[in-house]
């Protein structure tokens, strides 16, 4: 290989997988064999790996592969401008690689569940024989700090995405405290962990008495208010993405927090439902009747309409572009996406996607208003709408909406909000027969499954998904 000694790739990776290998085999030494699930999963994922070099990859897709990359030459330290003409060698290196880190992994654990007493089993190492030093584990603020630098550079995350998921992360440092080792942190200390967080006083930071206390000390102050179970998921949710990061790069033996999730309390949250229907239709001729006082709001009156028959979120649509509103093979659709404006920002990668125009925002006269827009010289399909960098582009929507409009019409409640349209858009589409995996794919979430995270990750076509938004019907 010109530009790099394949030796050299091989001997490097060899070596940084041994080093996770051992690291791992001491944390399954101290805690036990692999469940039954984590085995499970192990074997699923060396189906995969076992299907050759270029299937591997095509199924996982390029961003994928570049991560991959990436890892490998930020942890093995190598040289990447040497080794750029030989992407695929490496990729099936790593490949191959994790074929025996996985399989290596299984039999370790699988050792752990037998006794064997026969004579050619060796004895165990003399206590008078040296030990070899155990690989030292990075800290549980290493792996959180390597975290966020990752991502601030990789995933695009927004100030106010970083400060909100810092204090999660800031109440599993104070917990378990900063310098313990990830190797030592289990299934255990993740549920003692778990029980902390569902004690968290609610606004702990905003309450006279809790100033000053440590996490455990303001725990135990009575009479204070605890965290809804609804907020208390969204932790769990954000220690699992973190500690399954740790796992797949090298900084914890195992990925942690998976099913921890709590049910809804039976009362005293806020239960997120679908609008009535004689809300729905209140909002509905509110903003179409050409008498309505509300009719004159441009910008609200479009934004919201367009929330009503999409599906999409609050900031997706304040952050809209003229140019966003386009026709692909004779089908008018919004495109959204974070391209065009440094200042655009998509929840995750599901968020990406093209959503057809529903036929009812056709008939209002949306590309009238779009071309209006485009007119006066506005890239913005909302010029009036400013941004925050923790807020986007929808503050000003959602306090009008949430505030104004729905106290207005007398329908002011805890599910009538202006997410609750998004609520309501995809209930009405699954009861209209609309298949569960189409509904996520319209509206932006993560599918769920190997089917659909790796053989449908193109999604749907165009045809699929403007038959199911016209579906939706406020009437």
């Amino acid at each position: 290989m010109a530009g790099m000694d394949y030796s050299v790739i091989r001997t490097t990776l060899h070596k940084h997988l041994r080093a996770r290998l051992e690291r791992a085999k001491a944390w399954r030494e101290r805690h036990g064999p692999l469940a039954a699930k984590d085995r499970a999963n192990i074997k699923d994922i060396l189906s995969m790996l076992e299907e050759g070099n270029r299937e591997y990859w095509h199924l996982l897709g390029s961003d994928h592969a570049r991560e991959e990359l990436d890892k490998f030459f930020k942890e093995t330290g190598l040289p990447r401008d040497e080794c750029r003409d030989h992407t695929s060698v490496i990729l099936d290196e790593i490949r191959k690689g994790q074929i025996g880190y996985w399989k290596a992994l299984l039999a370790h654990s699988e050792a752990l569940e037998v006794y064997d007493f026969s004579e050619a089993q060796r004895s165990p190492q003399s206590a008078s024989a040296p030990r070899p030093a155990p690989l030292a584990s990075p800290t549980l603020s290493e792996a959180v700090e390597a975290f966020f630098r990752e991502h601030e550079k990789t995933a695009g995350w927004t100030s106010g995405t970083v400060e909100k998921r810092r204090a999660v992360l800031d109440v599993a440092l104070e917990w378990l405290g900063p310098d313990t080792a990830m190797a030592d942190i289990g299934k255990r200390e993740a549920a003692g962990l778990k029980e902390a967080t569902l004690a968290l006083p609610a606004n702990r930071a905003k309450v006279s008495r809790l100033r000053g206390l440590s996490l455990r000390e303001a725990i135990a102050v009575p009479g204070i208010p605890k965290i809804s179970n609804a907020t208390a998921n969204a932790y769990l949710s954000a220690y699992k993405v973190f500690w399954a990061w740790a796992e797949a790069h090298g900084f914890a033996p195992e990925a942690l927090f998976d099913g921890m999730a709590v049910a809804k309390r039976g009362h005293g949250t806020k239960d997120r439902r679908p609008f009535t229907q004689e809300a729905l239709e209140k909002v509905y001729s509110a903003l179409t009747d050409p008498g309505s006082k509300f009719f004159g709001k441009t910008s609200h009156r479009w934004a919201t309409l367009i929330a009503m028959f999409s599906g999409a979120r609050l900031n997706e649509v304040c952050q809209l572009q003229v140019d966003d509103i386009l026709q692909v093979d004779g089908v008018w659709v919004f495109n959204f996406t974070d391209d065009g404006d440094a200042t655009k920002r998509l929840k995750s990668s599901a968020a990406r996607r093209r959503v057809p125009v529903h036929s009812e925002l056709l008939k209002l006269g949306l590309l009238e208003y779009r071309d209006s827009q485009r007119a006066l010289g506005r890239d913005r399909l909302f010029a009036d709408y400013t941004y925050h960098p923790k807020h986007g582009y929808g503050d000003k929507l959602s306090k009008w909406f949430n505030r104004t409009f729905m106290q207005a019409l007398g329908i002011k409640s805890d599910a009538h909000v202006f997410h609750g349209l998004r609520h309501t858009f995809a209930t009405r589409l699954g009861q209209a027969d609309v298949p569960l995996e189409r509904i996520q794919f319209i509206i932006g979430h993560e599918r769920q499954g190997v089917t659909n995270q790796v053989y449908m990750k193109e999604g749907f076509t165009l045809r699929q998904t403007r038959e199911a938004v016209e579906r939706y019907a406020v009437d």
